[in-house]
């Protein structure tokens, strides 16, 4: 069964569609050479065969699919071999026979115009906007992807995101607030809003009680405790995460960098100030 999304109209799929091909033509329009694969690593894929994938993917839901529950061809006969995620696996990604990117981003475009046409003359069918709309989100995360591919790799900042809001100010701590509890509804209901499959259905499950802080922990207050020998204390530390930070040598959070009194961290390929007001990251 297709589950329902937002119904869109015609010209906002479309914006949809090209606002999400915009975010990524610019987190990897100035890749090139070496950075279009970068290093083997278990936490990043190869940039060209990930813009790839997402070629892949609008197609094989946008374009392929067939109500019976089967895939028409791809408008490139290598596609399936080169992009299905779920067969091809992780560490094989930088051995495969990856078109160029002239050949990648034609793809990618190809796909997008095809798209959009369908949408242009079918845009009231239910399994096409879902589809559609699934897709965007698709692409969207793989959006977020591409930055934590650059950050991981040192990669510079990307274009889009030089005019980008600061990070967030998180106010004054007021202590914890005390969930009591109890029986509790866990994932979506059947209707109207878009869903992703691992969110079917809703279910009840029972919460034992807990506290929890009422703002986000702060890099000042994480500071902290990295200062006061948090990361040496077993203490505080569960088994798996102490065994993590002995591998790991850990002594503060990753991309974190004591410069004299103060605390710096790799954004990007640059080290800036930490801000000391804003949610500490790269923890958990």
């Amino acid at each position: 069964m297709v589950t329902k999304g937002f119904v869109l109209s015609s010209a906002e799929l479309e914006h949809w569609l090209l606002d999400a091909r915009r975010r990524t033509l610019a987190l990897t329009g100035d890749l090139e050479g070496e950075r279009l694969m970068g290093p083997r690593l278990a936490i990043v894929n190869p940039p060209l065969w990930e813009i790839g994938h997402v070629a892949w993917f609008q197609e094989r839901w946008c374009l392929r699919y067939r109500e019976s529950g089967s895939f028409s061809p791809s408008i490139r006969a290598d596609a399936d071999n080169l992009y299905d995620s779920s067969r091809i696996p992780h560490d094989a990604r930088w051995e495969l026979p990856l078109p160029s990117l002239k050949d990648t981003l034609a793809y990618l475009q190809g796909v997008l115009e095809r798209v959009l046409e369908k949408v242009e003359r079918e845009s009231a069918r239910e399994d096409l906007q879902y589809f559609v709309q699934l897709s965007v989100f698709h692409e969207d995360m793989h959006g977020e992807a591409f930055n934590y591919t650059r950050q991981t790799l040192r990669y510079p900042r990307p274009p889009a995101l030089e005019e980008g809001p600061p990070p967030p100010v998180v106010p004054p701590a007021r202590g914890d607030v005390l969930v009591p509890g109890g029986e509790f509804t866990l994932g979506a209901a059947p209707g109207g809003q878009f869903v992703f499959d691992n969110e079917k259905w809703a279910h009840s499950v029972t919460i034992a009680p807990f506290a929890i802080s009422r703002t986000a922990v702060t890099n000042g207050e994480y500071a902290g405790f990295v200062g006061e020998g948090g990361y040496s204390k077993r203490e505080w530390w569960s088994e798996a995460g102490w065994n993590w930070r002995l591998q790991a040598g850990a002594a503060a959070p990753r991309y974190w960098v004591r410069d004299g009194q103060r605390w710096l961290q790799r954004l990007y390929d640059e080290m800036v100030d930490l801000p000391p007001n804003a949610a500490v990251v790269h923890v958990n």
